[in-house]
């Protein structure tokens, strides 16, 4: 094995539904994120803002970890192909963080898409990028159940739902955003290369997860299926939001305000 191809097997590691940690955290995730959409719904008032701004703070740390441990940890060195936030689940990590004080609609439609699409994804087919240490793995498995989670608590206990074509609209801005990530990978990788590739939402080369949705083909074909399956899951994400979330009163109320003034 040369250097290179070590330097990526140290950086992208995948845990495989054979692993017992795999299952740990999953269920993990799920009870946590169960019990923080629960706890929502009990809450009124000033506790329940409160609440929103606590979990906004947590989401913040949560955030700062990769740099904090690259910066820390004498065995890390932090690298801009690496370890800049630029995949739709760090970007939405901190979206969903920001948005527990800003309330704003287009962040909640932004967020809401595609950090389900992008958390779900990442808890059933994990691949971390930046290796697999204790606390870079909490981190992953802390933000990408946020980024699914927190959406619903806006929409359950808020009254947030999507416009009418909140969905095309996420999907320009996705298309656009990640073919500008693209752009960015190929400047770093053609101007500044290094042992690491930069490989920020995966436009420079295909994921290595076991996912029908990733096909193995060539750079730029692998792109088309899974533009294909971000149309499909933001359809089917557009449906569950708008039509089958259950609202609490409050909420309802809420929505009924946002919809109609």
């Amino acid at each position: 094995m040369n250097e290179v191809e070590a330097a990526k097997q140290a950086y992208d590691v995948i845990i495989h539904m054979d692993e017992p940690r795999y299952w740990y955290f999953m269920i993990g995730s799920i009870l946590i994120g169960y019990t923080v959409v629960q706890a929502f719904q009990k809450l009124t008032g000033a506790r329940k803002e409160r609440a929103l701004r606590n979990l906004g703070i947590f989401m913040i740390l949560i955030c700062l970890v990769p740099l904090l441990y690259g910066l820390l940890s004498p065995d890390v060195t932090l690298n801009i192909h690496r370890n800049i936030p630029l995949h739709f689940c760090g970007i939405n990590g901190w979206l969903v963080a920001l948005n527990c004080f800003w309330k704003n609609q287009k962040v909640f439609t932004f967020s809401a898409f595609l950090g389900t699409i992008g958390g779900l994804h990442a808890l059933l087919t994990p691949q971390l990028t930046i290796g697999d240490a204790p606390m870079i793995l909490t981190h992953y498995y802390a933000n990408h159940t946020a980024i699914v989670v927190i959406p619903i608590v806006m929409a359950r206990a808020y009254g947030f739902r999507f416009p009418k074509w909140g969905w095309i609209w996420t999907y320009g801005v996705a298309a656009v955003l990640s073919t500008s990530v693209g752009v960015f990978n190929w400047y770093l990788n053609t101007f500044h290369p290094a042992d690491i590739t930069a490989n920020y939402m995966y436009m420079w080369e295909a994921p290595k997860v076991d996912n029908p949705f990733v096909r193995n083909l060539a750079w730029p074909w692998y792109i088309l299926p899974l533009h294909a399956a971000l149309l499909l899951h933001l359809v089917v994400i557009n449906f569950f939001y708008r039509w089958a979330m259950p609202l609490d009163a409050l909420a309802e109320k809420s929505w009924a305000v946002r919809r109609f003034t």
